[in-house]
């Protein structure tokens, strides 16, 4: 992803909408020292589809000049293991990626990271945003650790404004600097600001940025709802984070998560089989195990590259040692150049884009069997080997809480837990499901305590 002319960074904000008279507060000394920085008159086009796709993941996509940083900027919201943030309504973390140039069209390689958010929709100039930006930062003891600014912003679309008005946000330059940024929120709080996460732009995108994204996230259901839709929210969740995981593998290029969600799909799709159309299912499984052996590829020959490695310390003769380690990196150089080929080349191709879109099609409307619309319980067609309501407990564990757990004691795989018992009905149902069944290998993952990880 990253190029010469491309750099990208984690961004956690929080944003406040206050009226166009709003008196700021004063903060207490003890957080430190504010410097004024000069305003800065910045100018920035919005570009998405029509019907608001990248908005409506959250995704936003400009070309700015008069920030310090003109160019190309992509954020795209990611998943936070920080709990400091979550109680605060309007922070959000995103990596924002930034591309040098005066291109008068998005960066290839933006529009690249997107096509699975995309599939092949056109992307045009939709907004443009005007701000008066008056910066301020929060200097501690030794260093920069929050930048504070009071926008003053006009939007429009084409040759109309469509509105105006002021926004606050905090931004973290430093991340210990979580529990001053809450205490800065609070403040502005007290004095009638109004904390918000609605970007910019939205407003002037119209009705289109009201929809939900094409993969909607959908409220829990209730464990006596007719089973279509369990089905459905199970897989609009499983799919969100499929997505969710493409693109940040395409920014760290890490494929590991993106493989890990892939499988738990695979294993999903195992355990409702029988509450699903036979043909599409099957053709799903194949296009799942054909993409997950892509991008595997090059993690199996990392692990052979250490093995391999490991096993030249045997090697008595330090001139064996020597020719052992040039002939095993060229052939492991050599593998993982045409593994990363081959993955990229998938990835690029119409048949991926095709997998994304079918999986938009299973998480909105699953093909399933008539009894999914009956007033049946889930569990009557779910197959009763162990590999099987092993994985239906686990995608279903907040909504069937007492039967997972019933499910999970049975087979001691409780996830902080090792087994304490013999896994003789496990390990038979491994056997004559085979070992390449991935509900099988889900559910030996989750007995030997690892199932939190898979």
């Amino acid at each position: 992803m990253k190029s010469p002319t491309s750099a990208s960074h984690v961004e956690t904000e929080f944003k406040f909408r206050v009226p166009l008279h709003f008196d700021f507060p004063s903060f207490p000394q003890s957080l430190g020292t504010w410097a004024i920085e000069p305003v800065r008159i910045m100018d920035a086009t919005y570009w998405d589809t029509d019907d608001a796709t990248l908005l409506r993941w959250g995704i936003t996509m400009r070309n700015r000049t008069g920030g310090g940083d003109d160019g190309w900027h992509l954020k795209i919201p990611m998943p936070t293991t920080k709990p400091a943030t979550e109680p605060i309504s309007g922070a959000t973390v995103r990596t924002e990626l930034h591309c040098d140039g005066a291109s008068a069209t998005p960066p290839v390689e933006f529009l690249e990271l997107l096509s699975v958010i995309l599939l092949g929709s056109e992307v045009t100039p939709i907004a443009r945003v005007q701000t008066e930006r008056k910066p301020r930062v929060l200097v501690d003891s030794r260093d920069a650790i929050i930048e504070l600014v009071d926008d003053l912003v006009t939007l429009s679309r084409g040759t109309q404004i469509i509105d105006e008005f002021r926004e606050i946000e905090i931004e973290l330059i430093n991340d210990a600097a979580m529990s001053e940024a809450l205490v800065i929120g609070e403040i502005l709080g007290n004095a009638g600001a109004e904390s918000s996460s609605v970007s910019k732009a939205a407003s002037a995108f119209g009705p289109a940025a009201q929809k939900q994204p094409d993969i909607p996230q959908l409220p829990r259901p209730a464990k006596d709802d007719l089973p279509c839709d369990l089905i459905r929210w199970a897989f609009s969740r499983q799919v969100r984070r499929i997505f969710q995981a493409e693109l940040t593998s395409r920014i760290t290029n890490e494929t590991t998560t993106l493989t890990a969600e892939l499988t738990r799909l695979q294993e999903l799709l195992t355990a409702l089989r029988n509450w699903l159309n036979t043909e599409e299912q099957e053709f799903l499984q194949e296009e799942l195990a054909w993409l997950i052996r892509e991008l595997s590829v090059g993690t199996e020959l990392s692990q052979q590259n250490e093995q391999a490695n490991a096993a030249i310390d045997s090697l008595s003769d330090p001139g064996d040692r020597h020719e052992a380690e040039v002939a095993i990196e060229q052939f492991f150089t050599s593998k993982s150049e045409a593994a990363r080929s081959s993955l990229q080349a998938a990835r690029r191709s119409d048949r991926y884009l095709f997998l994304f879109s079918d999986l938009v099609n299973l998480a909105r409307i699953p093909a399933v069997t008539p009894e999914a619309y009956e007033e049946n319980s889930i569990w009557d067609r779910i197959p009763t080997d162990p590999c099987n309501q092993i994985t239906i407990a686990h995608h279903f564990k907040d909504i069937f809480q007492k039967k997972s757990l019933e499910i999970c004691s049975k087979l001691k795989c409780t996830p902080t837990k090792a087994p304490e018992s013999n896994l003789g009905e496990l390990l038979r149902a491994i056997a004559l499901s085979g070992k390449c069944d991935p509900s099988a290998s889900f559910a030996l993952g989750m007995v030997l305590a690892v199932g939190s990880k898979l």
